[in-house]
């Protein structure tokens, strides 16, 4: 853990293990999608295949909640569901294990299991939105926060922001808890128990990365929508 001065807590540190994790994560992103790139045939590679089968599955995402409207964001929602699901795994399989036998003694958890990682998420989410809603609508964007009335204004603003960081919560905590609950199972049955935990954690880590991202794809699209 490395302090950091200036900062208000809890961002005023700085968990290196989640920075090695979270690198981790992109770096294995990266080096999977440049592999996909390679040699794209009309009669896909299985390599290829399993690509296409991630575009679609977050085109639907954008599809479902904007139409083809959602095509300007499919890169940022594609990324965000792309991420997260690969952090929530990260900290499942296979460095749980290795964890466990090798008794590291720093804590190789999913970085979606450090608050300041799903804020960061929260964050651009919520940069999106008023990117999104600006070029759409340029400065009468704004326009909906003194909607019906300029009473209203810190109410939209309010929901506006808390949005986002709704969503940052219930990341966190769902992996927090799922490490949490690793742990104890590992310090009851070694071995057999915490088998149990992972894999469940599994699908959890599916479950959550696809909400984040359709309730992010969700609110961009609403904002960017022209009768909002």
């Amino acid at each position: 853990m490395i302090e950091v001065g200036g900062l208000p807590a809890p961002f005023n540190h700085v968990n290196v293990d989640t920075l090695i994790m979270a690198w981790i994560a992109m770096a294995l992103i990266l080096v999977i999608a440049f592999l996909v790139r390679q040699n794209l045939k009309v009669y896909p590679t299985k390599l290829q295949t399993f690509g296409e089968s991630v575009y679609d599955l977050t085109r639907s995402i954008t599809m479902a909640t904007a139409g083809s409207r959602g095509d300007a964001f499919l890169f940022f929602i594609g990324s965000l569901f792309i991420f997260i699901l690969t952090a929530n795994l990260l900290g499942q399989l296979p460095l749980r294990f290795i964890q466990m036998m090798s008794g590291y003694p720093g804590e190789l958890i999913a970085p979606t299991g450090d608050f300041n990682t799903t804020a960061a998420l929260a964050i651009f989410t919520l940069i999106m939105y008023f990117y999104f809603g600006i070029r759409k609508k340029g400065l009468k964007y704004f326009k909906h926060y003194v909607q019906p009335s300029p009473f209203f204004l810190p109410v939209n603003l309010v929901e506006d922001v808390t949005r986002p960081f709704s969503l940052m919560l219930r990341l966190y905590a769902n992996i927090l808890v799922g490490e949490i609950l690793a742990m104890v199972a590992f310090s009851i049955m070694p071995y057999v128990l915490p088998v149990v935990v992972i894999f469940l954690e599994l699908f959890v880590a599916f479950v959550q990365a696809y909400i984040f991202s359709i309730l992010s794809s969700v609110y961009i699209a609403l904002l960017s929508a022209e009768d909002h």
